[in-house]
């Protein structure tokens, strides 16, 4: 259960990140901004709120919160990957 926790709070981390201006993961998503942002919201509730009810209320948080926060860190570092040296900035 808990990985299902994890995974739905990466989910919506993802849906976040896609919903930023400064990603090139995929490009057809910035069409979409508003209804990412939108739904990233639910799935992290539902995260935590799944995860609270299996765990306990610190426990439950706390887990839901590290897969989101941990997928938001990856996420510019795989885009970056991609990229492979091309200039973001300047």
């Amino acid at each position: 259960m808990n990985w299902i926790c994890i995974g739905v709070a990466a989910l919506a981390a993802l849906s976040l990140y896609l919903a930023s201006p400064h990603q090139a993961l995929w490009p057809a998503a910035l069409r979409r901004q508003a209804f990412l942002r939108w739904l990233s919201v639910p799935l992290v509730a539902g995260s935590i709120a799944t995860a609270v009810e299996t765990y306990g209320a610190w426990c439950g948080v706390c887990m839901a919160l590290a897969g989101f926060m941990t997928t938001l860190v990856v996420l510019p570092y795989l885009d970056a990957w991609r990229r492979k040296g091309a200039r973001h900035v300047g």
